[in-house]
């Protein structure tokens, strides 16, 4: 929103304002022909819908303003002052060109992972394979604990659970928060959930027939169900790498990778059967 600043409107369009978003406020006069040219390029930065700032134009010639410049200690016109919770928190005066504008303004705006994060929250409810690749994404701008977490319990969401207990070993103790602990709980109730009697019995049989492919073959399909995909991915591709048109094993595994999606692992293993492949 662009707005400018009177004495009516001075309680909701600054004050109030600044509880929820940064209010860039532009000290400005007529008589000051910096002012008219560092305006429009304001007006563009910050525009009418901006998301995170306002901006609220003062001209110091109005009297009954004059004293908001004076309690704020500016000595150059034009001047600007970011105000967030009702307290000012940085200024700068003088003639500004665009990029020291803009440099201003950056640390009151969303960098690319707080974008892309914020996206991926929202899908979290409805779609969590998308959800699951922006928190992906998210990580490659900002591999950050608070990053991390989020992708755990998508990642759980998706019965990715190797990926989620390897994602939780890596928040160390000072971000092992409320978030962490749910996760957690939830982890260690799926694993107790996908350490099934028949998928024990499975590998017990296979300790016993440990050249048997069918074995291999129906085991994998198993354990991909339970949430160890990778376990899966390694056991088929031993069955391939022996005999390559085995029962349904090739389909399994293309069928893993395409539900895997944007997980590296899937990434991984494409690229081992292409390999054997060609």
């Amino acid at each position: 929103m662009i707005v400018d600043i009177n004495v009516q409107n001075f309680q909701q369009a600054l004050i109030d304002a600044s509880m929820t978003k940064t209010v860039v406020i532009f000290f400005h006069a007529e008589a000051v022909p910096e002012c008219l040219t560092m305006q429009p390029i304001l007006e563009r930065l910050i525009g009418e819908h901006h998301a995170q700032l306002d901006l609220a134009r003062v001209d110091v010639a109005d009297p009954q303003l004059q004293s908001l410049a004076s309690q704020l200690g500016l000595r150059a016109l034009p001047a600007l002052v970011a105000f967030k919770d009702g307290q000012p928190v940085d200024v700068l005066e003088g003639p500004q060109d665009e990029a020291a504008i803009s440099e201003f303004l950056a640390p009151y705006q969303p960098n690319e992972a707080d974008l892309l994060l914020e996206q991926a929250k929202q899908l979290m409810g409805t779609d969590a394979q998308a959800a699951y690749a922006l928190f992906q994404q998210t990580r490659s701008h900002e591999d950050s604990a608070r990053v991390r977490l989020y992708l755990a319990e998508t990642a759980l969401s998706l019965n990715k659970l190797e990926e989620t207990k390897q994602l939780l070993a890596t928040i160390t103790m000072v971000d092992q928060d409320s978030q962490y602990q749910h996760i957690l709980a939830r982890l260690e109730l799926a694993e107790e959930a996908a350490d099934s009697p028949a998928l024990r019995e499975l590998e017990q049989r296979l300790a016993n027939e440990p050249e048997s492919l069918a074995l291999k073959e129906e085991l994998a399909v198993q354990l991909f169900q339970a949430g160890r995909q990778e376990e899966a991915l390694q056991l088929l591709l031993s069955v391939l790498q022996t005999d390559l048109a085995f029962g349904e094993a090739r389909k399994h595994f293309l069928d893993m990778l395409t539900s895997l999606d944007a997980d590296p692992i899937a990434s991984t293993y494409r690229r081992k059967l292409y390999s054997l492949l060609y």
